[in-house]
C-alpha cells in the first residue's frame, strides 16, 4: 500500500477510500470489483493497483487514517492505573464509529478492526508502558480482542447503548483481570 507524500497519489487514495464506503453502503464487500471501486472513485486500475494492491488494503487504509482509536501521550487512557478511562474513550470512540464498524461488521470484516487497533496500541509506547514487554503483548492483544468483540456486539444489539453502560461494561469485564486496583 501506498505510504508516500506525492498530493495527488494522497488524493487518490482518498478518492478510492471514500469511493469504497459509499459502495459498501449498497453492495457486500465479496460484490464489489476493482472495476466498480475505480470507476466510482474515477481513477484508473492501474492507479488502484499501484496504491493499495488489493481491495482489502482499502478497507485497512480507512480504519488506519480515519478509523483508528489511537492513545495520546498526555491522555490518562495511556496508563493502567487509569484504565476506566480508557474504557470511556473508547466507548465514545465506538459510538462516533458507529457507521463503519457497521459497515465491517455487516461484511463480516470486524477483525480488521482488531489488526489495525492491535497494531496502534502496541506501537503506542505510552499504552500500557507500566509492564514487561513480555507481558504487555499479551494485555494489549486481550484488550483490542475484547474491545473488538465489545464494537461488534454493540452493531448486533442495535447500536443504542450509550457511553455510560459502554464504559461500565468494559471495565467491569477487564476490570477484575490485569486492572483490579483501577480507581
Amino acid at each position: 500500500m501506498y505510504q508516500g507524500s506525492n498530493k495527488s497519489a494522497l488524493l487518490s487514495q482518498k478518492l478510492i477510500s471514500d469511493a469504497m464506503l459509499r459502495l459498501l453502503e449498497e453492495n457486500p464487500f465479496n460484490e464489489i470489483s476493482v472495476s466498480d471501486l475505480c470507476r466510482e472513485a474515477q481513477v484508473s486500475r492501474q492507479t488502484f493497483y499501484s496504491l493499495f494492491g488489493a481491495k482489502e488494503n482499502v478497507i485497512l487504509y480507512e480504519l488506519n487514517h480515519n478509523c483508528c482509536f489511537l492513545p495520546e501521550e498526555s491522555s490518562a487512557t495511556c496508563h493502567s492505573a487509569v484504565f476506566r478511562s480508557f474504557c470511556e474513550d473508547y466507548s465514545r470512540y465506538i459510538i462516533e464509529k458507529k457507521h463503519i464498524i457497521s459497515l465491517l461488521v455487516r461484511n463480516d470484516m470486524i477483525h480488521f478492526l482488531y489488526d489495525v487497533q492491535y497494531r496502534s496500541l502496541m506501537e503506542c509506547k505510552y499504552f500500557i508502558s507500566d509492564v514487561s514487554d513480555e507481558n504487555r503483548i499479551f494485555i494489549v492483544d486481550f484488550i483490542a480482542s475484547g474491545m473488538n468483540s465489545i464494537a461488534k456486539n454493540f452493531i448486533l444489539t442495535g447500536g443504542k447503548a450509550d457511553v455510560g453502560f459502554l464504559k461500565k461494561l468494559m471495565f467491569s469485564l477487564f476490570g477484575g483481570l490485569y486492572f483490579k486496583n483501577c480507581k
